[in-house]
């Protein structure tokens, strides 16, 4: 048998995630077999080097090191499926940091340590973008002019490794969902939902970067145009100002002054129940919009931090949905259990993803 040790390596905007994996092949040549060792999460900072240490640690990693690392990258841009990561693919990475300004430096940052941290390794990326090679023509075209949409400016859709994720673990339960229609919902710092017909995405609410689409705790989501022309031009906010507002100071917290739904769902003050009623009504139109997309729907899935530990969330969110046929089992769903329709119409599951997993088996394409 032979052995490799993998590290997959999932950078937030304020989290890192590690977990390390042997891949194992019986012969040579042959297709490994992935096997969790362990996983951890800290915090992310300045000193990636630094960082990377304190997650080896808190891995209980031998100092040899791993031989393959895998690392998450938000925004692929037309780069697609997982690959071997080199200097080219570095510059076109760097490339597109404007379009996913919070997340794209770091990861990129932290890739470059690695790759000075284990010379001898093995190094490859995954794009969360990569799951939504597969959308219709109308929804990767904006409507903008031609001479936009040339510079890049089109719908890439994010949060790709959760949806895999989400799609693997609901197939190990019902193979039938990689034949049918469903819509995902991923809610957790950055919040989006995915129309997949036949296990292929066609439709998703994030477009051009993960501010996009419906509102998260700190991201406003889409917003009217013309409302950030307003304040450019009457309120003299700069494109940086704008940039910070949307992204850390908008979505629930702008409402309610902060993102935390644990705490939301339980606030009485009118302002933390409309940032909820809001964000329900938002999701559930999303919802319906991607069923739309695809001619109707069979399976719904929630997962993300929100999505699958906040069955009071989905309960409001599935109540406006019961033209649709949705309906929840009540007990199984505050009980968090995988499965949470109540038998009749489309599939409900509640799904906890993995991300770094995801990343491990990604690695098999290039290795």
């Amino acid at each position: 048998m032979t052995t490799r040790r993998l590290l997959a390596l999932n950078v937030g905007s304020s989290t890192l995630k590690g977990a390390s994996y042997l891949l194992n092949a019986e012969v040579p040549g042959a297709q490994p077999r992935v096997v969790e060792r362990s996983r951890a999460e800290i915090s992310v900072g300045p000193d990636a080097q630094e960082r990377l240490a304190t997650l080896l640690e808190t891995l209980s990693e031998t100092a040899a090191g791993p031989e393959v690392v895998v690392h998450r990258i938000v925004h692929g841009g037309d780069l697609h499926e997982s690959r071997e990561l080199d200097e080219a693919v570095l510059a076109k990475l760097d490339a597109l940091v404007p379009f996913a300004p919070l997340h794209q430096p770091l990861a990129l940052a932290f890739a470059r340590a690695a790759r000075l941290r284990w010379l001898q390794a093995r190094q490859g990326v995954a794009f969360d973008t990569d799951f939504h090679a597969s959308l219709a023509p109308w929804s990767r075209r904006l409507p903008i002019p031609e001479a936009w949409d040339a510079l890049g400016i089109r719908r890439y859709g994010f949060h790709g490794l959760a949806f895999a994720s989400a799609l693997r673990i609901v197939a190990s339960h019902d193979a039938g969902i990689l034949q049918s229609r469903a819509v995902f919902a991923h809610l957790g710092g950055g919040c989006s939902v995915c129309a997949v017909e036949g296990g292929r995405s066609r439709d998703t609410t994030m477009a051009l970067t993960p501010l996009g689409g419906i509102p998260s705790p700190t991201r406003s989501g889409d917003l009217d145009p013309g409302a950030l022309l307003y304040l450019l031009r009457h309120e003299g906010l700069d494109a940086q100002t704008l940039e910070e507002g949307l992204s850390r100071a908008a979505g629930l917290a702008g409402i309610a002054g902060h993102g935390d739904m644990r705490l939301l769902l339980a606030d009485p003050d009118p302002q933390a129940q409309l940032a909820v009623e809001l964000f329900a009504v938002r999701i559930a139109q999303a919802i319906a919009a991607m069923a739309t997309a695809i001619g109707g729907v069979d399976h719904v899935v929630f997962s993300g931090g929100i999505g699958h530990r906040a069955p009071g969330l989905r309960a409001r969110i599935v109540a406006r949905l019961g033209w649709l046929g949705l309906a929840l089992a009540s007990r199984d769903n505050d009980a968090g259990a995988i499965r949470i329709d109540g038998g009749s119409g489309p599939a409900i599951w509640n799904v906890a993803i993995d991300e770094e997993r995801e990343l491990a088996e990604s690695a098999l394409a290039w290795l």
